[in-house]
């Protein structure tokens, strides 16, 4: 990965000024980063050098600048510096990863994925995972071929906030009464005290944290200032030369050992982090008069410490793209040895091509010289005038890769439109209606952004709300004066049902009040609860439960049967019914109030128990038969439900079974319309074809009930 020269202090006799084998300290752990994802699937503990090394190297160059005599102090050319030095190989290699994607693995292009390539090019790709709650996987056929930007995201904030520490300290030395070892002092202070708390946040969760902790730029803050702090130490604290080679030796072997010794990502970068950064820290105390040190000085290593930043932008989506192209679950050796050797190419024609060039070379401009004066003389020679059409070219690709989350969300928005139910009739096509020859919809590489209305108009409760956020007052649905009212409760696998419960709620006279939240089927007691929900949402379902006994509706709905599992990481197993759903349901007839339970749709699982996106299996190429799954993994005969839902006490239920595996299967598509969104949740378009047959359902109930509606 690319850094500034770094700002040295004097060193001890017998090492050179610029510590060149620092360049090949950061190749070495690059090459570790490469080497773990590819063979491990683990991380290496080399991303926390690069990130030391780039604090070390970066805010000392740009503290040695600010502390000359005349600097100039507008933050831009320093910014200017910057971006011409990181962006156009990042610009260049995103944007040969969604050519590879979109030619040879479409069905790793989504609506997250799409996001993700904003985040990378404006460096918040960090946060971006974090929302998208994409915890560091090793690599995999579904892994995010931009996941390893989080990285760089970190690194470009942390330079911003460099460049604005620079500068505060030039103007201070610059234009105050303040000496430099003042201003040097205070920079120590402010580094002292960021290295101090974000080491305990990072450190709050122990040895092993979280995948947010992983990600957030506070916790990752510490090992950046760290080694922002490493260079003002002065060389009298330097190790003596005697021995040097034994620290540096064993900085070496601390930072080979981490990947194999830490067998989490989640230790990172948390105290474990230590290791390799000490490590480091090791290497540059030892200064570089020591054969260990010459030996990261010599030409390979500094090659590899050139190329190392285009090295870790191009081995990760190489990677994935193969591993996913290739029908891998996991990349194999030779395929790992063949992303490597093809990776190290791209580095260096990346490098030598690319990032070179269009590097700034000449010495940052003091305060009396006249920049762009000097830029604008520099296009009339041939280099000026061919670094000009580069920066056009990357400026180009730079747009076009904002332009794709735009671009996608625009084609997600025109697929999510109404069916023309004689084309694409859906479920009913299982009542007998005709299923004319036509191209199934929404388009399946597109479906898995299209989430219902309940969600989308902030109707339904999402996983970091507490446990007393209940949806607003007027999150209500159906026909909003009818005197009849139908409570919907649940998980996210209710949610869809909105959909055909707002139709039928405007045709028939009803009122829909949803009460929905993410991975939180409503219990209330049971041994099992904790089995299948969390705590919060164990307490949310509580208090939901209350509210339905003051608003008293006509009917209450949810789904009956789930998978076993968590909620939200159901296993493959044939669906049951949870002793805490049979308890809510007795509660329920004990205060008369009406239930109506559906059959859960099935989670697809492929034939080894993997959980299986049908609708990526079809974009992968796959035929409906192989993206199908044997009706009888999701479904035992009878529904057992049945038992408990039995039209006794006001308590019914719906087997739905028939709805999604018609026969023997559960295929991708039924009448044209593709059944799932994801996983395991099912698609709008599916959801309204649904309306008629859950009317067909709805109706038996009402009538049995008394209950008022528009026939």
């Amino acid at each position: 990965m690319s850094t500034p020269r770094a700002y040295q202090p004097a060193r001890p006799s017998g090492a050179s000024a610029y510590r060149v084998d620092l360049d090949g300290l950061r190749g070495y752990a690059i090459a570790l980063v490469v080497i773990f994802h590819v063979f491990v699937g683990r991380v290496s503990g080399g991303v926390d050098v690069f990130l030391f090394l780039s604090g070390y190297f970066f805010l000392g160059g740009q503290l040695r600048y600010a502390m000359r005599p005349f600097p100039n102090l507008n933050p831009w050319w320093p910014f200017w510096r910057t971006v011409r030095r990181l962006v156009p190989a990042l610009v260049v290699v995103l944007a040969a990863t969604l050519l590879g994607i979109l030619a040879l693995t479409p069905e790793l292009m989504n609506e997250g994925l799409a996001r993700q390539f904003t985040a990378s090019l404006l460096y918040f790709q960090n946060w971006e995972l974090t929302i998208q709650d994409a915890a560091y996987a090793a690599a995999s056929d579904t892994t995010s071929p931009l996941q390893h930007l989080w990285s760089m995201s970190v690194q470009g904030q942390f330079y911003i906030f460099g460049i604005c520490l620079a500068t505060l300290i030039a103007w201070l030395v610059s234009t105050s009464k303040t000496s430099k070892q003042s201003a040097q002092r205070l920079v120590v202070a402010v580094l002292a005290v960021i290295t101090v708390a974000s080491f305990a946040y990072a450190a709050r969760f122990g040895f092993e944290g979280t995948p947010q902790n992983y990600y957030s730029t506070f916790s990752r803050a510490w090992e950046l200032s760290l080694g922002a702090l490493l260079a003002f130490v002065p060389a009298h604290w330097y190790l003596p030369q005697r021995g040097s080679w034994i620290a540096s030796l064993t900085g070496l072997v601390m930072i080979t050992a981490t990947g194999i010794i830490i067998p989490t990502s989640l230790a990172f970068p948390g105290p474990l982090a230590l290791l390799p950064i000490t490590g480091a820290a090791l290497i540059i105390l030892a200064g570089n008069a020591n054969p260990v040190s010459t030996v990261l000085a010599s030409k390979p290593m500094t090659w590899l410490g050139s190329v190392a930043y285009p090295l870790y932008l191009w081995h990760w989506p190489l990677l994935i793209i193969v591993t996913a192209s290739g029908g891998f679950t996991t990349p194999p050796p030779a395929v790992g040895v063949a992303v490597i050797l093809a990776s190290l190419a791209l580095a260096h024609v990346t490098y030598t091509l690319v990032e070179k060039p269009l590097r700034q070379h000449g010495k940052r401009p003091l305060s009396f010289d006249t920049p762009v004066a000097d830029a604008r003389a520099s296009l009339r020679t041939a280099a000026g005038a061919g670094r000009a059409v580069g920066g056009a070219i990357v400026a180009a690709l730079f747009v076009c890769g904002l332009a794709i989350q735009p671009v996608w969300d625009n084609r997600i928005n025109q697929a999510d439109k109404p069916l023309d139910p004689a084309k694409y009739p859906g479920a009913m096509a299982l009542l007998g209606t005709d299923v004319p020859k036509n191209k199934p919809k929404p388009n399946p590489q597109l479906i898995s952004g299209i989430y219902p209305p309940i969600g989308l108009q902030e109707c339904m409760i999402f996983l970091p709300a507490p446990a007393d956020e209940m949806p607003r007052p007027d999150c209500a649905f159906g026909d909003l004066n009818a005197e009849t009212t139908v409570v919907m409760v649940g998980g996210s696998h209710i949610e869809p049902f909105g959909i055909p419960l707002d139709i039928l709620g405007q045709q028939h006279g009803f009122k829909v009040i949803p009460f929905v939240r993410q991975e939180c089927p409503l219990v209330i007691g049971g041994e099992d609860r904790f089995d299948i929900v969390s705590e919060v949402c164990a307490e949310w379902g509580e208090r939901v439960y209350q509210q339905i006994l003051d608003i008293q509706p006509d009917l209450v709905i949810s789904t009956s049967t789930r998978p076993g599992g968590r909620a939200g990481a159901a296993g493959s197993a044939a669906d049951a019914v949870p002793d805490a759903y049979a308890n809510l349901w007795a509660n329920f007839a004990d205060q008369g109030i009406p239930f109506l339970g559906l059959r859960d749709n099935p989670w697809f699982f492929d034939p080894f128990g993997n959980p299986m996106d049908p609708n990526v299996c079809i974009v992968a190429g796959g035929t409906e038969e192989s993206c199908s799954m044997p009706a009888a993994k999701a479904y035992p005969e009878p529904d057992p439900a049945a038992g408990y839902l039995d039209g006794m006490n006001n308590l019914f239920s719906v087997d739905t079974a028939g709805w999604y595996c018609p026969g023997d299967t559960c295929p991708p598509q039924i009448g044209n319309v593709y059944v799932y969104r994801d996983q395991n949740h099912i698609s709008n378009a599916y959801a309204r074809s649904l309306t008629p047959l859950l009317w067909g359902e709805l109706v038996k109930v009402f009538d049995q009930l008394a209950v008022v509606y528009t026939p």
